[in-house]
């Protein structure tokens, strides 16, 4: 194990560049290579992927890494070529023939890491091949996948040890997460079977971050203020909800001569990169994002992270906010709230969440709009409309996307959003032809290009269109967009020798089994995952709510129960400002919820009736709310109203 440990070490300077491994790491590598099963719990920007990249450098056979995130896959496969590390991935996003000749290249040893979809390791195709794989470690990345509890629950990832049964007992195991409980812990640890594990923990402790609650009915105020005083410590990240307020606050702060980038899903996926290059760098101090930004994305310095909306649960959270201060500088994650916002969440989870029928509707709809048969397979994805699909199955686009996204999880079908640019070329010649082609032609650099394109392509292309990703296919042939689009217009009207279109960025979706004439779901899942959401947005309101230190109650949270104050959060702060701050009388309490017991009533109502001022009668209103005695109402979002239990 020593010498392999070493290795390591040596791999992790030529590699990655880097002299030792981080806190943790260490323990984690030599785990792994010691045939433990291991389970890694770090958090966000804790360095969880080098913990099985580099024992995969090592080793003399293939590592299999389980990935729900497409595009986080495809962006460390890329990194790792770019390292000269060989790697692929197998998801939806690829053809069956693609699929196929990648696990041909795999059995052959091309490859030093192979990530895969949770959903492809029960195919026939993959199950065929699997014992042909000399596959040394298996790691299940996002591990918090695997329980019902956690955040993202994707129930493919409950089948993934006895789809890897033939192997399970000859390889090592190593599971990796930022996010989980106790009970997810416990979760993962019982569904992958791990005996006797390693289980490393760094702890959720991030003493750099200073957390911050402002709760206002001036948030446009707020966020303003805050992000003028914060951008003089440096950059920082906001993520503005929707695409509407993204592209508002770029440009609003932008004019403030603070130089803003918006990003979303409807930015071109070109530029979505650029920005994130810019942000990186530095040239673009401030980028206002939805929560698909930051993935993968690996900024030190970032100083401040502002949600100007209440997220949906503590995990993604501490996720984005833990995106601020990763270089262990002070840094500052910073959310604005008011009241009404946990109303209106709540609301959005139980009016964009589909019933079950809606499911099914959407489901069906969906298998007749690509013309599937009942018992029919769809081989490879097709371009998702979303409006026309809408049109088809007269629901609202919320719920449309809602149940897209819940029939993803489930693992009845594949939703790729913003799937990147592709070529779709097939060459008109058979090789033969098409080497006699390179070798009559009178341009040398034409010859070559040909050359080197047949090489990038994979061999189906003399018989079918064959679709490559852009990125990939300009990589392979060194050479910019309208250079490649010019190149293939001549080879296809003057020279004859190939087809090609060119595909735009598009959302492709795909069924994975054959079409069932009843959606293979029960009533039952979808309510429970419906009421895991709610849950889990109350103890993000109760997170809000606390008067507890803020890094406590998030610690606490993740299972790490012995935590001291932090000292530093805006909690701990007031605390030390009004040592002898004044007990609410009685009188005030009994009297307010007198008043709620006959109505509805509004703070201005609440202050008139105890005839104090308004900033007595928040706090009135704030301890009633703190106990569950009251609460703001489902009717008008500017009253209160009397709990059931009170």
């Amino acid at each position: 194990m020593q010498n392999q440990f070493n290795q390591a070490l040596e791999h992790l300077k030529g590699f990655w560049g880097y002299e030792s491994f981080r806190e943790g790491q260490d323990i984690a590598v030599k785990s792994v290579f010691s045939g433990k099963d291991t389970l890694v719990l770090f958090p966000t920007g804790g360095g969880k992927s080098l913990c099985y990249q580099v024992p995969a450098t090592v080793f003399e056979g293939m590592t299999l890494v389980i990935s729900p995130l497409v595009a986080l896959m495809q962006d460390q496969v890329q990194q790792l070529n770019d390292q000269g590390i060989s790697a692929t991935f197998i998801n939806n996003t690829i053809p069956f023939y693609e699929v196929e000749q990648r696990l041909v290249n795999a059995r052959n040893g091309m490859y030093k890491l192979l990530y895969c979809a949770p959903e492809r390791l029960g195919t026939e195709l993959f199950q065929n091949e699997l014992n042909n794989l000399n596959i040394n470690l298996v790691a299940v990345d996002e591990a918090h996948c695997i329980s019902e509890w956690g955040h993202d629950f994707r129930p493919a990832y409950r089948d993934i040890k006895t789809n890897l049964e033939s192997i399970s007992d000859s390889v090592s195991w190593i599971a990796l997460t930022a996010t989980a409980t106790p009970e997810v812990r416990k979760d993962i640890l019982e569904n992958l079977s791990f005996k006797q594990p390693e289980v490393i923990s760094l702890g959720f402790k991030r003493p750099n971050l200073k957390w911050w609650v402002v709760e206002t009915e001036k948030k446009r105020e707020k966020l303003i203020n805050g992000v003028s005083r914060a951008s003089k410590k440096g950059d920082g990240l906001i993520y503005g909800g929707t695409r509407k307020n993204c592209e508002y606050w770029a440009e609003f702060f932008s004019k403030k001569a603070i130089k803003s980038e918006a990003y979303h899903a409807g930015v071109e996926s070109e530029l979505r990169k650029k920005i994130q290059t810019r942000w990186i760098k530095g040239e673009t101090p401030l980028v206002v994002a939805t929560n698909a930004f930051g993935m993968g994305i690996d900024k030190p310095d970032c100083r401040y992270v502002i949600h100007e909306s209440m997220p949906y649960s503590i995990e993604a959270y501490y996720q984005e906010a833990g995106r601020a201060g990763r270089d262990g500088e002070e840094a500052y994650p910073i959310l604005y709230y008011k009241p009404s916002d946990y109303t209106a969440s709540k609301k959005r989870i139980e009016q964009s969440y589909p019933t079950r029928e809606q499911l099914e509707k959407v489901y069906q709809t969906l298998c007749d709009s690509f013309e599937l048969a009942e018992g029919a397979v769809m081989l490879e994805s097709g371009a998702l409309e979303l409006n026309a699909l809408q049109k088809r199955c007269k629901e609202p686009l919320g719920i449309i996307r809602t149940s897209l996204r819940i029939l993803d999880q489930f693992g009845v079908l594949a939703w790729m959003p913003d799937v990147k640019p592709a070529f779709c070329i097939q060459f008109t010649l058979n090789r033969d032809m098409l080497q006699k082609f390179k070798e009559r032609c009178n341009n040398p650099e034409k010859a070559e290009f040909v050359d080197r394109l047949e090489r990038a392509l994979n061999p189906q292309a003399f018989n079918d269109m064959i679709e490559t990703d852009e990125e990939s296919l300009l990589s392979a042939l060194d050479i910019n967009r309208n250079g490649l689009i010019k190149a293939l217009n001549v080879l296809m009207q003057n020279d004859h020798i190939l087809v090609f279109t060119v595909i735009e960025e598009r959302d492709l979706i795909r069924i994975l089994e054959p079409r069932s004439a009843r959606l293979p779901i029960k009533k039952e899942e979808v309510e429970k995952h419906r009421s895991v959401l709610l849950s889990k947005l109350d103890k993000m309101n109760s997170f809000i709510n606390s008067e507890t230190c803020r890094e406590v109650f998030l610690r606490n949270y993740f299972g790490d129960v012995e935590s001291e104050s932090c000292g530093h959060c805006d909690n701990c702060l007031k605390k030390e400002s009004t040592p002898n701050k004044s007990v609410i009388k009685s009188e005030l309490i009994d009297s307010t919820l007198n008043l709620l017991s006959t109505k509805d009533a509004s703070l201005k109502e609440i202050a008139s009736e105890l005839t104090v001022d308004q900033s007595t009668a928040k706090r009135v209103i704030s301890y009633l709310t703190k106990e569950g005695a009251i609460s703001i109402s489902e009717e008008d979002s500017d009253q209160y109203t009397l709990s059931f239990s009170s």
